[in-house]
């Protein structure tokens, strides 16, 4: 099955640029990139509150070590603005799965380049993947990849054979930026020295610790993104106070104000939001970048209340999720989470038509009743996971709301150690507060395909939190989607589960997160990839002539 530009995934994969390039044609802006007009003479300055490892070497640093570094590289894969396979970005023309998806034939592009004019291989392909899977390799997916790459086979100058110990039909999503953090190395020139890329910048020079610079690359091989400013510098400034205050005395041109998975508290409500819009500059920034979900441990127990579906529904229904948000969040920062807890705008599968779940205190309690609750203490597990510590206030609020509608509600503060230590032993140890033991936190990962996540909630595996009240069901499932090689028909298979599950009320999603910036209003155009705190793009950026 080719991936070509007429097949039928195309089409399903590109129904979603219109948006992006209706945007680009009616921006008003100095100058276009897309009609070969040259970069604005300025230079595009932003700070960031981290530079993680601060390494040119995508090998030696995590995800979002790409907001320092990123900027130079492409991935293999690429994805749209809204997060989702989009051929038009990545370097690769086309990938096939075989029958299998156990070998994965990748095309190149045409006329591809490095910032030294070399041209891009196969064997560049064939390189990075044997840096990524080395034994100490860092970053977050190069563990994945070594356990299921056999080889690599590079039989012309554009073609590589990826040939997997077993098959694999998500691997792809490793080389795009939501999923993954490998972009294409140069197998020529690679190091601290000699950051070559083929990204739409070139690294002009750098101080460690201060701050990291760039020039445009105007011969970038797509002409749609040559940056809109001649330079871009990032700066380090961690502090979020000092980030908002070096936006509103003109220092810099963008900032982000609180990103996601940063401490918050109410002393300092999502990094200045409120004083930057206040102050004239735009909020923006990557949508959908953590998802909170309830979970529902020991539901695969008969004696477990979560075992029961009127008692997972008024757990559902019972929680008002959208005035929790209105309270804890700036708009612009959160959203009720729609559909079912497995999917994201960003998923394979995702239903836009499946809306939140409806706030119904008079239902919620009345499906409490007919669960045959007995008034058992439902213990809520508080635990900040990923740093976001408005966790805390909501479960507060949750609590609240179960109270309303019938229950007894215990908040036990907890760190996600604690939670460990009782979910991945076998059996499990939640004996002392049963009867309905809940842990709302974020999701492990923002994978696009939800394989991973069916196998970490849904099945038996050892590593599995246990969390679906079918477990035998969760591991046909898994089973069962591991074989659809076809993307379309894995999709197609993947939004009639969402409905399903969504009926199921197996857990409960509560806000999708956001990652938000301040920046100047003049600038249009920026294209930030969702899902993904890392992926910036901001060669999308335009600005405007000042005289």
């Amino acid at each position: 099955m080719e991936l070509s530009t007429g097949s039928p995934f195309w089409r399903v994969m590109t129904r979603h640029l219109w948006p992006f390039a209706a945007l680009l044609v009616t921006a008003v802006i100095a100058c276009g990139s897309g009609d070969g007009a040259e970069p604005l003479d300025q230079t595009l300055t932003v700070a960031l509150p981290s530079f993680w490892a601060e390494t040119l070497d995508p090998s030696m640093d995590g995800q979002p070590g790409l907001q320092y570094h990123g900027h130079l590289y492409d991935h293999l894969v690429g994805v749209g603005p809204d997060g989702k396979f989009d051929q038009s970005y990545g370097l690769l023309e086309s990938w096939d799965p075989g029958d299998d998806a156990s070998t994965y034939t990748l095309t190149l592009k045409k006329g591809l380049k490095w910032h030294d004019g070399v041209d891009v291989t196969s064997a560049d392909i064939a390189y990075s993947i044997a840096h990524y899977t080395r034994e100490d390799a860092r970053c977050a997916v190069c563990p994945v990849l070594a356990g299921v790459v056999e080889g690599v086979d590079t039989p012309d100058s554009r073609t590589a054979v990826l040939n997997l110990k077993t098959p694999h039909v998500s691997i792809m999503h490793a080389f795009g930026p939501v999923a993954g953090d490998m972009p294409l190395l140069a197998a020529h020139a690679t190091g601290e020295d000699i950051a070559i890329g083929t990204g739409p910048w070139k690294l002009s020079g750098r101080s460690e610790g201060e701050w990291i610079g760039f020039e445009a690359n105007t011969d970038y091989w797509d002409e749609e993104r040559v940056p809109g400013f001649a330079r871009l510098r990032l700066v380090l400034a961690e502090q979020p106070a000092e980030r908002a205050e070096m936006l509103k005395r003109g220092e810099v041109d963008m900032t982000v104000l609180r990103p996601s998975g940063r401490p918050w508290s109410i002393d300092e409500p999502q990094g200045d939001v409120p004083s930057v819009r206040d102050a004239g500059f735009a909020i923006d920034g990557p949508k959908y970048v953590n998802t909170t979900v309830m979970r529902l441990f020991s539901a695969s127990e008969p004696g477990s209340m979560n075992n029961s579906h009127d008692f997972r529904k008024a757990l559902t229904l019972g929680i008002d999720s959208q005035s929790i948000i209105d309270v804890v969040y700036e708009p612009e920062v959160a959203e009720i989470a729609a559909g079912s807890a497995l999917f994201s705008p960003l998923s394979d599968g995702y239903d836009p038509d499946l809306p939140p779940y409806q706030y119904d205190p008079a239902a919620a309690s009345a499906s409490l009743d007919a669960s045959g609750y007995d008034g058992g203490t439902v213990v809520i597990f508080s635990a900040p996971s990923y740093g976001l510590t408005e966790l805390i206030q909501i479960n507060e609020m949750i609590a609240d709301n179960l109270r309303e509608i019938g229950m007894n509600v215990e908040v036990r503060s907890a760190s996600y150690p604690d939670i460990l230590a009782r979910h991945s032993p076998r059996p499990q140890q939640f004996d002392d507060v049963m009867p309905a033991p809940l842990f709302h936190g974020v999701n492990y990962q923002t994978w696009p395909d939800i394989l991973g996540g069916i196998k970490r909630y849904l099945t038996s595996d050892p590593a599995a939190l246990l969390t679906y009240h079918d477990l035998e069901r969760g591991d046909r499932l898994f089973e069962e989607l591991s074989a659809i090689v076809d993307p379309v028909e894995r999709d197609e298979r993947l939004r009639k589960l969402n409905r399903e599950m969504y009926e199921e009320y197996w857990a409960i999603p509560v806000v999708w997160r956001h990652e938000v910036y301040g920046l100047r209003s003049d600038l249009s155009g920026w294209a930030p990839t969702n899902g993904t705190a890392s992926d910036l793009r901001l060669e999308t950026v335009q600005g405007v002539e000042t005289g």
